[in-house]
């Protein structure tokens, strides 16, 4: 398990630093339009441009990542590209085989739909700080309420889904995923509703919803501050950082064990190297 997930890991990067290699330059001499930049080194603005693609593009070689190695832990029947849980006839074709949709006939376009949704979220949020907080009860058990409020339509609908899986138990895990999850005050909201409503679309209970990130953008065992707790329950509806990669994970390799795969991969793949030849392409 430990030797598949390494490689999992390896193939997705690699494939990463070859795309920002492959882009390296065009994005580099992009630099030089921007005159804040123009008294500092070159080496130090080849960084800047690797590090600043390698945020932007990383996202997406987690995301497949985190994809396999669920396959790995639950099976690949139990991570399906299209969830459909209501057997719902459809023509629908996926093209990209890194995507997950859920397949529909609840209209959670519907605008008093979301204005429920919103209603619902603005009458449970989190209050206070420190002692005096209270979190949002906007949990796993409330947003069984929300169920009584979908509208079925004639037509089918999809939504794209970052991660969805039946676990152990059949329960189905769906989950919108961010980096770090620093959200500011205007998307924690929508990010929030959009989690919701995918809920809403698969009109089941056994259903569990999760905000989640790849890393803890404030250091494990440190209390996260992300903007989106005020509207959905912390901790009960996040997976923060070692929390979501040891929901994932197969029991026998927990977080610690994952970061350790993840930089021999990094050294195998010959990471630095690659690095160093891109910067020093700009001196």
């Amino acid at each position: 398990m430990r030797e598949a997930i390494l490689n999992i890991v390896k193939d997705e990067f690699s494939a990463l630093v070859n795309r920002i290699q492959g882009d390296f330059m065009n994005n580099y001499c992009a630099k030089q339009n921007n005159f804040l930049l123009n008294e500092l080194d070159p080496l130090m603005t080849g960084h800047m441009v690797f590090v600043s693609s390698f945020e932007s593009k990383s996202g997406n070689s987690l995301q497949r990542i985190a994809r396999n190695i669920v396959k790995l832990r639950y099976g690949e029947e139990k991570v399906p590209q299209i969830i459909n849980p209501h057997n719902i006839s459809h023509d629908i074709v996926i093209d990209n085989e890194h995507e997950q949709i859920v397949v529909t006939n609840v209209d959670i376009d519907n605008a008093q739909t979301k204005a429920y949704v919103n209603s619902f979220m603005n009458e449970r949020l989190a209050t206070g700080r420190g002692k005096n907080r209270i979190e949002s009860t906007v949990t796993h058990e409330s947003i069984k309420e929300l169920l009584n409020h979908v509208v079925i339509d004639s037509n089918i609908h999809q939504k794209p889904v970052d991660l969805a899986f039946y676990d152990d138990t059949d329960t189905l895990n769906i989950m919108e995923i961010k980096a770090g999850g620093d959200l500011d005050n205007s998307n924690a909201p929508a990010n929030a509703q959009k989690l919701l409503l995918i809920y809403m679309a698969l009109n089941m209970q056994n259903v569990k919803p999760y905000f989640a990130t790849y890393y803890h953008k404030d250091g494990e065992n440190h209390t996260w501050t992300g903007a989106i707790k005020k509207f959905i329950n912390y901790p009960g509806m996040f997976l923060i950082g070692s929390a979501f990669w040891n929901k994932v994970l197969p029991p026998e390799i927990d977080f610690l064990e994952f970061t350790k795969i993840y930089n021999e991969a990094m050294k195998q793949i010959n990471l630095n190297e690659r690095l160093r030849d891109m910067i020093n392409s700009c001196s």
